[in-house]
């Protein structure tokens, strides 16, 4: 079996779209097999995106992500 992260962005979550989302991957067939909600410590969100760490948007992209 192959597993995929999804992350449904802070913006995504305000405007109301996280069924929807839900929803298009339940329609191709996909199986969820586990949800989380959370804020991502800035910790996390420094070790998911440290490829970027050198880029000029860096800091805003762990800013928006850890809102």
């Amino acid at each position: 079996m192959q597993t995929t992260f999804v992350m449904i962005k802070p913006d995504g979550v305000q405007r109301g779209l996280v069924a929807d989302i839900i929803g298009r991957f339940e329609t191709k067939g996909l199986r969820l097999v586990g949800l989380r909600q959370l804020t991502p410590p800035m910790e996390l969100a420094e070790a998911h995106y440290e490829v970027h760490n050198e880029r000029p948007f860096y800091s805003g992209l762990i800013e928006f992500i850890t809102s």
